[in-house]
This record gives C-alpha cells, structure tokens and sequence, in this order.
C-alpha cells in the first residue's frame, strides 16, 4: 500500500525552481544554504500564572505559558454557563424572551450581581446580559435553575459538556465561578471553551461586546477593560483573589478572530495588557489560510486486493491553518493513513491523518477520510490488478 505521489498543485513549485535552475546554472554560483526563517519571536509574558493565545478558526495554539496549569477560573466559569445555557435554548428547553422566576437563592448571591428581585420580571436574554456583561452572579444561579431545575443539576450538565470539549483540566463545582474546593481549569481548556462557545454561537459576541446595560433602573458596565479597543469583543473577567485577575480576551480583524486567555495576573490592567501583547502578536505574527476545501481529494491509496485498487481519501470540512507571517509557500502537508487498514472500507470511515508542516514542525494534523468505498478483490480481479502492474 503506497501513498500517491505529491499532488499536482504542489508538483509545479517543486518543478520551477529545479527547471529554472539547470538553464540558468553555468551563469550563476549556487546559492548558499539558509536555515528557515522563524516566525515573530513569542512574547515574554511575566507576572501571570498561565495563558494561551489561540486562532479561533483554525483552533492552533499560537502562544502558551504554562498552558495546562490548574488554576481557578474564577468569573470564567460563566462561560460554560453561558455555553450550556445555549445548549438548552438550541434544543428548544429555553427561549430568550422566556420569563424565569428569581429564587430566593439568586436573589441572596454573594459578589457581583445584576440585582434581581423576587417578583420582578426577568427573561433568558436579560439574565443572560447581567451574566456577560457585568458577571452577575445571581444571573448565573437563576439560569442554572431555569434550565436543569436546580444549581446541582446544572453543575453535572457543566462537567458533562467540559467531557465532551475535552477540557481535560476543568472541573466545576457552580455555575458562578466563586472560590469553591475542587473547582479547577486551565488557560489551555478555557481557550478551547471560548472557541467552542464563539464557533457554536457567534451571536455571544454581541453581548459580551457592549460596555453596559440597564436593568432594574441601574446601569453597570463591562468589567472587561479592553472592550470596544482593536477589535476586542469580549468575553469575561474573573477574580480569583485580590492579586489573581482572570481574564478571556477575544478579538476580531479582518474575518479573523483571536481569544487570548490570561489566568493569576495581579491586576486588572496587568491582565489587559498581557492580554493586548497577545493579540497584537497573533495579529502581526501569523495568519489564516485555508489549504484545502471540503471533501478534496489529498491523497489516494492502491492496493492489488482491493475492488477498485484505488482508494482516495479527503478532508470532511475546509481546512484552515494558521501560519507564520509570508510562509505560504513553507508549508507542505503530509498525509499518514491508518495502520492495517484493510479492506472493506466504507465510504466516509476513518483511514488516517492530514498534517501541515512548516520547516518540520507540525502546524496542524486533521482526520481524513475515505471518498470511495472499496471492497477486497476476488481472486479473478487480483490475477486482473497483478497482470496490470507487469504491463506498466
């Protein structure tokens, strides 16, 4: 079993420089041999516990320091909150103008709150405002007991989703980030939470991008410093203890979205500005490109005992990866197909992987799978493929 050889589109770029270079060789000496030129040097970022700079299209990380450390996520747990609150309303549990009663429980909430009342009218979408915006704690409580029927409830639909995300490092204790035991993250899982909650529900930015709002005759404002400055549209501010700022810092420019998360910084301001290095170094450093389209053909597999002999295999969605500033051209893709894959294979089943390299670094690896289903061969058939390959 053997992989194809380079597809067409990168042959000719292999072939040019070669050509070019036997017709021009008695004229001119060879040209000296350049390491690869590196991408923008990564920011030091000093004073913060962990963060991660991640590319929300292509899901790479960019930027990391101490990624997977276990921390408190404070105020951040909101955003899984906010995730399995949109999770209910996308299977019809919840509605957005639904009016949700306020319990006795969300009304006595500890730390910032939106102010709710007993008996004054609240729907889904307000409380999902105080839960963005100013991080009510009392919002977080009231949606908790409005989708599962209680906090406890809830809490197990939190650790249930962080399974599903792979969010190997998250466990949730509440639905409202405060200092409980056992309540744990990281900068790495909670920037895979921010992409999964953009990816799955891009109208979250719409809310976490206004700088106020107005509920019960009183106006608070995002705790979020960096809203409304370089494209910056959310997401949450978590306070760990007085010298342990959270923050999740997502941008938009030109179609591209970045979220940087900073975790344990010792001021407010100190986050945002770890948080702005970050972006600026995602922005000026690396950019978006998509390599292949969904269901292109990338590689195609032979085998004698097959029926076809032939099988191709593609990508399921668009491809889009990340790279260093002006290496297009750097990057090439490998395709690696699954060990002792035999036949029969169905059309659509698993058969190996697709890796982007720049200069022997793996940039991005995606699952492939087979665009035609083959069968094994009888033996009439494999005498047929056997006389084939004699012929040339």
């Amino acid at each position: 079993m053997n992989a194809c050889p380079i597809p067409p589109r990168y042959a000719l770029a292999l072939l040019l420089p070669f050509t070019l270079g036997c017709a021009r060789a008695a004229a001119l000496p060879p040209l000296p041999t350049l390491p690869p030129p590196p991408p923008m040097p990564a920011p030091q970022i000093s004073g913060v516990q962990a963060a991660v700079l991640m590319d929300v299209q292509s899901g790479q990380v960019l930027a990391a320091a101490a990624p997977t450390r276990e921390l408190n996520p404070s105020g951040l747990v909101k955003l899984m909150t906010a995730y399995v609150v949109h999770q209910a309303e996308m299977q019809g549990l919840i509605h957005a103008d639904q009016p949700v009663p306020v319990s006795a429980r969300a009304w006595h909430a500890a730390g910032s709150r939106m102010f709710l009342q007993p008996g004054k009218a609240v729907d889904v979408a307000q409380l999902e405002d105080g839960l963005l915006i100013d991080g009510g704690n009392d919002a977080a409580i009231a949606l908790a007991q409005a989708v599962a029927g209680g906090v406890g409830s809830f809490v197990q639909l939190m650790d249930h989703d962080a399974q599903v995300l792979g969010l190997t490092q998250t466990r949730f204790r509440n639905p409202d980030g405060l200092p409980q035991p056992g309540q744990s993250s990281s900068a790495l899982d909670l920037a895979r939470l921010s992409c999964d909650l953009i990816r799955s529900d891009p109208g979250i930015v719409r809310i976490t991008s206004q700088k106020s709002y107005h509920y019960n005759h009183i106006t608070q404002y995002n705790w979020n410093p960096l809203v409304g400055r370089g494209g910056v549209n959310g997401l949450g501010v978590g306070l760990a203890s007085r010298q342990h700022w959270n923050l999740d810092a997502s941008a938009t420019k030109d179609g591209r979205t970045l979220v940087a998360v900073v975790l344990g910084a010792p001021s407010r301001s100190a986050a945002a500005a770890a948080a702005s290095t970050l972006l600026h170094y995602g922005w000026a450093g690396w950019q978006d490109r998509q390599l292949d389209q969904a269901g292109e053909t990338v590689a195609t597999l032979h085998q004698q005992d097959w029926s076809p002999e032939r099988l191709q295999a593609m990508t399921t969605a668009p491809v889009t990866v990340s790279i260093p500033s002006g290496q297009v051209h750097a990057i090439r893709q490998t395709f690696v197909p699954a060990s002792r894959l035999r036949a029969p294979v169905p059309a659509g089943a698993a058969i190996g992987t697709l890796s982007f390299r720049w200069h022997g670094q793996v940039l991005q690896t995606v699952p492939v799978v087979a665009k035609n289903a083959v069968e094994r061969a009888g033996w009439f058939t494999r005498i047929l493929h056997k006389a084939e390959s004699w012929l040339g």
